[in-house]
């Protein structure tokens, strides 16, 4: 019997297997590849979000050293809480290092702490304050986007109104319409909803959640460590470490250790200082103060320093300090 194949025809079904076989394994390279760069991307993007937890804490200490500080609910606090419109309002203080007398603060007006009589609570040192980042539903104080609110009439040259700015409408004007108006009758604008406005809605937006996080240990008067997460963990350093309550977020252990695994961590040491410049700038000449404005700013060793149509006008007003400098820590520390 003689084989109905010809030897043509199985060089040919070779040749074909072959190119399948180059296909498949240009494929797989590909994919690999693919998978890959999808990989570094997903890195990339973890650590831009990290950073972008270090910016969020640092403006967190600065914010706190002054502002944010509520006013305690007991009528009979010292000094009384005074209410404004019916809002109580904020408590400021006066730095991590009080201005006034260096103690270690927040202290209030009075100079009594803010830190409540808890010293193993936040902001006391050796404790931390754990901030998850989300976008809220609506934010306090939220303003619409429109503009626009006091058209100028540029049709009717009869009308007394002709080509003037009518400010009879709020600008900006509160999101969803809180204070309850229409252009028709904009002597209706009420403050009913005020408190509304102020409060907004804190109700986390889904598609925002477990992202982003950062963590902020104080570990001296002015000194703190902020770690940066980019993963779902919201800050909790380890199961051990959650309440039974804060637990309930999690499906189990072995879950919270899976989001840990695949979540980047970056751990910094930061200074806070009451000074409103880097001391490396100099800002007063006193020189030309007499002829000249000399709260000046630039470089130094610049050599065009001296041109006084170069000098960067600063008046630098901030309430809230800043940050003296950052230390990236390699390893992770021991208390975070």
């Amino acid at each position: 019997m003689h084989s109905s194949i010809s030897p043509r025809s199985g060089t040919i079904l070779i040749i074909v297997a072959g190119i399948s076989a180059l296909l498949a394994a240009m494929a797989l390279t590909f994919l690999v590849q693919m998978r890959s760069d999808v990989e570094e991307s997903q890195f990339v993007l973890q650590h831009a979000q990290a950073k972008l937890m270090l910016a969020a804490g640092c403006n967190y200490i600065q914010e706190t050293s002054r502002v944010g500080w509520d006013r305690s609910k007991d009528s009979s606090a010292t000094p009384p809480v005074p209410v404004v419109d019916g809002l109580r309002i904020h408590e400021e203080a006066f730095g991590w290092v009080d201005v006034r007398n260096g103690k270690t603060g927040p202290l209030n007006r009075a100079g009594a702490s803010l830190m409540g009589s808890d010293t193993t609570k936040w902001p006391h040192i050796g404790t931390f304050v754990r901030c998850p980042m989300f976008v809220r539903r609506v934010p306090p104080y939220a303003t619409t986007l429109a503009t626009g609110s006091n058209p100028i009439l540029t049709k009717d040259s009869s009308s007394p109104d002709y080509t003037y700015p009518l400010m009879r409408y709020p600008d900006p004007q509160p999101l969803e319409n809180l204070n309850a108006y229409d252009h028709a009758s904009p002597g209706s604008v009420t403050d009913a909803r005020y408190d509304q406005f102020a409060k907004g809605d804190p109700t986390p937006l889904t598609a925002s959640q477990g992202k982003a996080w950062f963590r902020i240990f104080r570990d001296g008067p002015a000194t703190f460590i902020i770690t940066c997460g980019s993963g779902a963990t919201s800050g909790f350093k380890d199961w051990g470490e959650m309440s039974t309550i804060e637990r309930e977020q999690f499906p189990n252990r072995e879950f919270f250790y899976q989001l840990k695994a695949t979540e980047l961590r970056l751990h910094y040491r930061v200074e806070w200082t009451a000074a409103g410049v880097e001391t490396s700038y100099h800002n007063l000449q006193h020189e030309i103060a007499r002829t000249h404005d000399h709260y000046e700013s630039w470089p130094p060793n610049a050599s065009h320093a001296w041109s006084s149509s170069r000098r960067t006008q600063t008046w630098l007003k901030s309430p809230v300090g800043t940050i003296r400098w950052i230390q990236r820590l390699v390893t992770e520390p021991t208390f975070w």
